[in-house]
């Protein structure tokens, strides 16, 4: 799928979505499993996907404790700075595993990811809500 010359990064939505919903160990569990299985289904370094999703993943859970109040907005906000962060992590992996860069980094398509995979994360926001909101148990016994 490519809206506008750009492909979304679903898995890196699933990500932030689940680590602003679930917490800091199912957003790692996710990046992880959900990276190694994309990684092994695109021809990327090794291990790249699964590298820049955790990173994605502690970043958006470490902001959530800053601007986690924000529970409509941060979501959207992990989600662009997280595809940022998730395609310079992969850029930095290509080029040391000897892949060529060419001689700038792709801004015109970083950005505009960005703004897709934000865009994405703020339609399924409200229907992630809703599902929570339905399945979710409301407490976890303390014992």
């Amino acid at each position: 799928m490519v809206v506008g010359g750009v492909k979304p990064n679903l898995v890196l939505v699933a990500v932030v979505l689940v680590t602003t919903s679930f917490g800091f160990s199912a957003g790692i569990t996710w990046a992880f499993l959900a990276g190694l299985v994309a990684n092994l289904l695109i021809p990327e370094p090794l291990g790249s996907i699964p590298l820049a999703l955790l990173v994605v993943a502690v970043i958006v859970s470490g902001g959530s404790r800053i601007l986690g109040r924000l529970v409509w907005a941060y979501p959207i906000l992990a989600a662009f700075v997280g595809s940022i962060v998730a395609d310079l992590v992969s850029l930095a992996a290509l080029s040391l595993v000897g892949g060529s860069l060419g001689t700038t980094v792709p801004l015109q398509l970083i950005l505009p990811a960005a703004v897709l995979n934000a865009t994405i994360t703020g339609l399924l926001l409200v229907p992630t809500r809703l599902l929570l909101v339905r399945y979710r148990p409301d407490e976890k016994p303390a014992w």
